[in-house]
């Protein structure tokens, strides 16, 4: 029969193990990166989940040993157990295991870089070429599509209340020439699975480049992923993927001096937002799940409003341009969202009667 203070420690060892199991895998569902929006995205998340199941191969089979061999070798009484020098059997797996899934990572991570770091030809005719200049604390995007005069390149340049947007066409491969006015910063757009950072160097020295194909049309955040100052969080941008067609017209409205907007992608549910005497008409939005949706704000003051919606991390996931009223009416398309409770809230006055929750179900 077992000893009481045998069953008592089992019994202890147990109530500490499961709890860190548990608390380990609701971890890890946490860290799935997002469904990937570019060519060269997917190919990172076949990567990642790769790597991912083989360190939870490896996780459950090391624990497993451990705990079995607690069970199975717990001390029972004061002699010494049989003792054994040395296996060879045993070392040539515990080496031959490790090297193995070192060489199936090494060749798997070699294929995924190669196929990040291909290059399109900018001469093909195909794809647009845009130099991405950040600083403290912003983005400017310029569209280098006329070689013969410079001059006519359309640039759009972002503040903190009207953080910048880069139109692109979808299905075409948009190479970007990094630059930083100051200090390091860096391109990531979440959807992507790819950033790179943008490096203050000397005139005529190489600077950093980042080609994307983006796969389906949509509204994306981005933002600066290495801290730059004390604005970095405002240091946001977004990248709205239109098919060639729009593209094309949306860039000849902004070369006429129309100062176009991308407009939301036909379709999509619109939700009403209106604001007057400092309060939204409602503290609770619904969306769908993962499917890009139309913001129709309303703002019936003559002061500044906007909209800005935070993940459950406080995340800035999306922001609409300030308006300002009487009756001033603008749609925003906003990004697919996971499902799970959001906050929206006006910067301007995030009092209770201007945040509210958005549930994306």
């Amino acid at each position: 029969m077992q000893p009481a203070t045998a069953r008592t420690r089992s019994r202890s060892l147990i109530r500490a193990v499961v709890p860190l199991l548990l608390i380990g895998l609701l971890a890890g569902c946490g860290m799935i990166p997002p469904e990937p929006k570019s060519e060269a995205a997917k190919s990172v998340f076949t990567l990642y989940n790769i790597v991912f199941a083989m360190g939870v191969a490896v996780f459950l089979a090391v624990e497993g040993f451990i705990l079995y061999s607690v069970v199975r070798y717990r001390r029972r009484d004061d002699r010494l157990p049989p003792q054994t020098h040395g296996n060879t059997l045993v070392e040539i797996i515990w080496t031959a295991i490790p090297t193995v899934i070192v060489f199936i990572l090494f060749v798997l991570s070699i294929n995924t870089l190669g196929i990040v770091e291909a290059r399109s030809d900018a001469n093909s005719g195909t794809g647009v070429d845009i130099e991405v200049d950040g600083f403290q604390w912003q983005w400017t995007f310029r569209y280098l599509d006329d070689d013969d005069n410079p001059d006519n390149d359309y640039s759009v340049t972002g503040d903190a209340s009207n953080p910048a947007v880069m139109v692109v066409p979808v299905g075409e491969p948009v190479r970007l020439t990094l630059r930083s006015n100051d200090v390091i910063h860096s391109f990531y757009v979440p959807e992507f699975l790819i950033k790179r950072d943008l490096i203050p160097v000397p005139d005529n020295e190489s600077l950093n480049h980042l080609e994307f194909t983006v796969s389906e049309a949509g509204t994306y955040a981005g933002q600066c992923a290495e801290f730059c100052g004390n604005f970095h969080a405002n240091m946001t941008f977004t990248v709205q993927a239109m098919p060639r067609a729009e593209y094309d017209q949306w860039l000849q409205d902004a070369k006429a001096g129309n100062t176009p907007r991308p407009t939301p992608q036909g379709g999509a549910e619109t939700l009403e937002l209106t604001a007057n005497n400092i309060a939204f008409d409602t503290l609770e939005l619904r969306a769908a799940a993962d499917t890009e949706f139309t913001l129709r704000f309303t703002n019936q003051e003559a002061i500044p409003h906007d909209v800005v919606i935070l993940d459950a991390d406080n995340n800035e996931v999306f922001r609409t341009d300030d308006l300002t009223g009487p009756d001033a009416t603008e749609e925003f398309a906003v990004p697919a969202l996971p499902a799970g409770e959001y906050t929206f809230y006006c910067s301007f006055h995030p009092v209770p009667a201007m945040t509210g929750t958005l549930i994306v179900e």
